[in-house]
């Protein structure tokens, strides 16, 4: 939920100025003073300087510093595909780049983020960094610049904003967020007569914030209390508790009480009263939806949360309340509504659920939960998958602490194998091959005992090392899957990966073979999703690629025929590229485009970006093969038709073609793996560049695919779909 950005103008001013004069920056402070705010804040103003693009990385619920590069690399556009270091891979994409990384909330990450940060730093000399954390990185060039609390006016205006005060106390009433379906948006009430007007009435709300020390956290929770409870009320109320919460743990070498003490003291009170005005349910849910990794939806709250004296029925109740009380935070996401915590919310509830002895049962409840959300999705992905894969990246947080927690217990590694091969449409269909293989190789190092489990998290690894183009790594796996495998019960996955191997490494024909004898195999065990339905598209390609178009064609006729009746789209996006590949093969250049549009239509649905590449490199050569039948939203292209005009239509063409040759090396040279490690593509770009370049020559091809690298991969879809470009 949006709140309004209150005061701050001296902090930005001067952050800003860092940023321009150090390449780190580090805003550093209590929980709950306004880190992350300030420094969204500074991005959005500081945007226009970095052209090169900036970008936002919440790291607060990353536990896995193994993890850390592949995050930033995902969160900034950089393909997820490659075996190769994704340091290496971050570095090199932003060594041309004037650009802006902020890395948010890094206290539990100091070593990891210093370490990336200067590995950044070092390869890209046009980059800024700006870290939020409790306490700096301590790399060299680090400038710190630690976040005061709120200015009192600041403190009052915010304090009015969130409260929802009236003129009459210095500000208008922020509007209140529109509702959404399941969790009701927070209530605004009016204003007691009894708290004074003018000038009285903000001079309380003045000694009210100077008592919660201006910390906006502190504050903001006030705000709810503010509902119930007059202003002078609160502060007496919040002077006796202080009284409590002080003593010697507060006390500098003098006797004096520490700053950061009466502040973190503030902000615990604040934090306090809000637990106060729960009802008790909502106190019991508070502390179970701290196991939450980020966010949840209400389904996942009544799942993991409800039991004992907290019914399902009580639970979205329960949720409303915290909503209300600004404890709980409502996002629209494309999956639907979703909540959240703050970090020092979910520590207190963290807290609160180990005294009620609860965490290791709510834990478990969590784990439970999500493997059943893997198995689900993998049962309902037909006719679904565009639902389900905004879900279930969503939830990827969740399942990162699910396999965090099972791989922490001996007794919980089984789990993480059957999870790591259960979810893998997500690693393989939703550009998520790195951590996929990251989760996969984990969990088979922990677990070596032979099973169901172990068998399938085998095959799966293979295939996403194929998808990284690892044959080595995949070859291993597969030799040690049927090892494993006395009854042969994954026969038709290791020769599907062995087809696919022999695919890549250009035996056509033996690929074909292995990929038939798959089909038969699936057919006879009812395997459609993972394994019918990849076969067809990869047995089409390899019979294509030997030179066998008539029988591709039948694959494919009996593939879509599949996608049809089980209503999957992402199989239907790839053979769709196939049919493009075909009419490409054929020289008809109006066929390669109309069917590289449908792919890319697939590919957007799933964000597929190297299936998206693979077909702006197609349309590439189309749009050098044939301009006069393959016109896009080029400004150049000339629609007119003759003698003279035909010769500019071929230029325009080449030029376009060029472009989209460039925007397509660019999203390669990030990925590591250049063409996807495969001869198809690879046959497909060398054909689109000669035909450029004999148009061009090889100057202005040169110029005009420089010019390409620096382009947006969505514009260049939009001219292969022949959209306006605005």
């Amino acid at each position: 939920m949006d709140t309004a950005f209150v005061g701050r103008r001296v902090e930005i001013a001067q952050v800003i100025r860092l940023l321009r004069e150090s390449r780190l920056v580090t805003l550093t402070g209590l929980g709950g003073v306004g880190k992350t705010r300030l420094a969204r804040r500074v991005v959005e103003e500081i945007s226009e300087d970095f052209p090169g693009g900036f970008w936002q990385v919440e790291l607060s619920r990353l536990t896995d510093p193994h993890l850390l590069p592949g995050t930033v690399a995902d969160s900034v556009g950089v393909a997820d595909q490659s075996p190769r270091p994704p340091q290496e891979l971050l570095a090199d994409w932003l060594s041309p780049r004037r650009a802006l990384l902020m890395l948010d909330t890094c206290e539990h990450l100091v070593g990891a983020v210093a370490s990336l940060a200067d590995t950044l730093l070092r390869a890209a000399p046009g980059l800024r960094v700006l870290v939020t954390g409790r306490q700096p990185l301590g790399v060299s060039g680090e400038h710190v610049y630690p976040v005061p609390p709120l200015p009192i006016e600041d403190a009052v205006a915010l304090l009015r904003d969130r409260a929802g005060l009236p003129e009459d106390f210095g500000g208008p009433r922020s509007p209140a967020p529109p509702a959404a379906p399941g969790i009701p948006a927070p209530a605004r009430t009016g204003t007691p007569a009894a708290w004074g007007d003018g000038a009285e009435g903000a001079g309380v709300l003045a000694d009210l914030c100077a008592a919660l020390d201006c910390v906006p956290l502190a504050i903001e929770l006030a705000a709810v209390r503010l509902r119930t409870v007059p202003p002078r009320h609160l502060a007496r109320e919040l002077a006796d508790r202080y009284r409590l919460l002080g003593g010697e743990d507060g006390e500098d070498g003098d006797g004096h009480e520490s700053v950061g003490h009466r502040r973190h003291a503030s902000l615990r009170t604040a934090v306090g009263w809000s637990h106060e005005l729960c009802t008790p349910a909502e106190r019991l849910l508070w502390a179970r939806l701290s196991v939450f990794a980020l966010g949840f939806d209400l389904e996942a709250a009544e799942q993991v949360c409800s039991g004992g004296p907290l019914p399902v029925p009580l639970v979205l109740e329960a949720l409303t309340g915290l909503v209300e009380k600004s404890l709980v935070q409502r996002e629209e996401h494309p999956s639907g509504v979703r909540l959240r915590m703050l970090d020092t919310v979910r520590e207190f509830g963290a807290e609160w659920l180990l005294r009620l002895g609860e965490t290791q049962v709510v834990q478990g409840r969590h784990r439970d939960h999500y493997l059943g959300l893997a198995r689900r999705c993998a049962t309902e992905w037909p006719g679904s998958q565009v639902e389900w894969y905004g879900r279930m990246r969503a939830e990827r947080h969740n399942f990162r602490k699910v396999f965090e927690v099972c791989l922490a217990d001996p007794g919980g590694v089984r789990t993480a194998l059957d999870l790591a091969g259960a979810l893998w449409f997500l690693w393989v269909c939703c550009g998520m091959a790195r951590e996929g293989r990251h989760h996969l190789e984990a969990a088979l190092r922990s677990e070596t005992e032979p099973g169901r489990e172990r068998t399938r998290a085998l095959w799966v690894c293979a295939w996403v090392a194929l998808l990284q183009g690892d044959l080595d790594a995949a070859r291993e796996r597969l030799a040690r899957c049927r090892a494993e495998d006395s009854e042969g019960a994954a026969a038709g996955y290791v020769a599907q990966m062995e087809g696919f191997l022999a695919l890549t490494r250009r035996d056509f024909a033996r690929a074909a073979d292995l990929l038939r004898e798959a089909i038969v195999w699936h057919t006879a065990e009812g395997d459609v999703l993972s394994g019918l339905l990849p076969c067809h598209t990869l047995a089409a390609l390899s019979l294509l690629a030997a030179g066998r178009p008539e029988e591709s064609g039948r694959m494919l006729a009996r593939g879509q025929a599949l996608c049809d009746k089980h209503g999957e789209e992402w199989s239907r996006a790839q053979m769709e590229y196939v049919l493009a590949w075909a009419e490409h093969v054929k020289g008809r250049a109006p066929g390669t485009l109309r069917h590289a549009r449908a792919a890319l239509a697939g590919a957007g649905l799933f964000e597929d970006v190297l299936l998206t590449v693979a077909c702006v490199e197609l349309a590439a050569w189309a749009a050098t093969a044939g301009p006069e039948h393959t016109a896009t939203a080029g400004p150049e292209r000339m629609a007119t038709v003759g003698p003279e005009r035909t010769v500019t239509a071929a230029v325009a063409a080449a030029r376009e073609g060029a472009l989209l040759l460039g925007a397509a090396q660019a999203v390669w040279d990030s990925s590591g793996l250049p063409q996807f490690g495969s001869p198809i593509l690879v046959v497909v770009r060398q054909r689109a560049v000669v035909r450029a370049v004999e148009v061009l020559g090889g100057g202005e091809f040169a110029t005009r695919f420089t010019e390409g690298k620096a382009l947006d991969l969505r514009l260049a879809v939009k001219y292969v779909l022949g959209e306006k470009i605005s």
